[in-house]
């Protein structure tokens, strides 16, 4: 009987090598940070408390006008939530974890920045057309990407925002009318809807400006466990394990202080999600991977 020894030439072993460290990340399941009651998770840090609140205020007036679910999120990088494929499938990933529009019309909308990575995306519902892809494009190339390209980070997610808010959204939940001619009842019904969605939007706006200030300010009086520096900590929820209508879900909270570094790590358990209701105001959108990318 004869043994044969096989003879590994440097680069097989290099390869090898990499395969065993990269496998047990590549492994890692995928999470989506939780959707914010406000619809903007600023991960990232690149808005000012004004220009939350009015991004904040601007989604919650859409929603309550148009009906159109919208959503504004900043990252530093897709990495952070086990993200190592395209930002495309990662944000139509988050897109569907959120459920994001109306399931029938599919007008749903999502605008992420991933500042690291230096990438940003508009992601539109399965209901648009091929036109509103070509506007998305030419919105990260008009409006986000020239002050990307400064360092204004924080203005090119506000400017971008209400571009898509008036650009894509409010056309689309509104289409102008084939026959032009509407009666005088009808201009007065109009005008007294008009009025009523005003007041709705205006109270809904307020309601979201306490929502966003309280955050604002319960983040200033956050005090480090370890340096006692205040309004220096930042708390950061990612999810581990998706709740199912069966299971609680698993999730991670990071506290870091900016002052000193410190950071603490610790687990939460995430509410086993109620069965979906027939009636339920929002919810069962889906995207299909419409909308543009963009990168700087």
């Amino acid at each position: 009987m004869t043994f044969q020894i096989r003879v590994f030439r440097p680069a097989q072993l290099l390869l090898a090598v990499l395969a065993l460290t990269l496998l047990p990340a590549l492994a890692r399941a995928q999470s989506y940070p939780d959707l914010p009651s406000t619809y903007v998770l600023d991960d990232a840090s690149v808005l000012s408390d004004a220009q939350e609140t009015a991004i904040a205020e601007a989604l919650a007036k859409l929603k309550a006008e148009n009906g159109v679910e919208m959503a504004v999120v900043t990252v530093m990088s897709t990495a952070d939530y086990g993200g190592f494929d395209t930002i495309e499938s990662f944000v139509t990933g988050l897109f569907n974890e959120w459920s994001l529009g109306d399931e029938e019309k599919g007008d749903g909308i999502l605008l992420f920045l991933a500042r690291a990575d230096r990438e940003v995306r508009v992601e539109l519902g399965s209901g648009f057309g091929a036109e509103y892809d070509k506007e998305s494009a030419r919105i990260i190339d008009e409006v986000m990407l020239p002050a990307f390209r400064e360092d204004r980070y924080g203005d090119g997610v506000n400017d971008g925002a209400m571009a898509v808010i008036t650009r894509i959204a409010t056309p689309f939940a509104t289409p102008a009318s084939a026959s032009g001619g509407e009666s005088a009842a009808a201009d007065g019904e109009k005008s007294g809807g008009g009025m009523t969605l005003g007041i709705i939007g205006a109270v809904i706006a307020g309601v979201v400006g306490l929502v966003v200030f309280g955050a604002k300010r319960a983040k200033a009086n956050r005090v480090c466990d370890a340096c006692g520096a205040k309004g220096q900590v930042t708390i950061k929820n990612r999810t581990v394990q998706q709740a199912t209508e069966t299971s609680n879900g698993l999730g991670e909270k990071t506290t870091t202080c900016g002052a000193c570094g410190h950071t603490k790590t610790e687990p939460y358990t995430i509410p086993r999600k109620s069965k979906p209701s027939k009636t339920a105001e929002t919810g069962g959108g889906k995207s299909e991977g419409g909308g543009a990318s963009g990168k700087w």
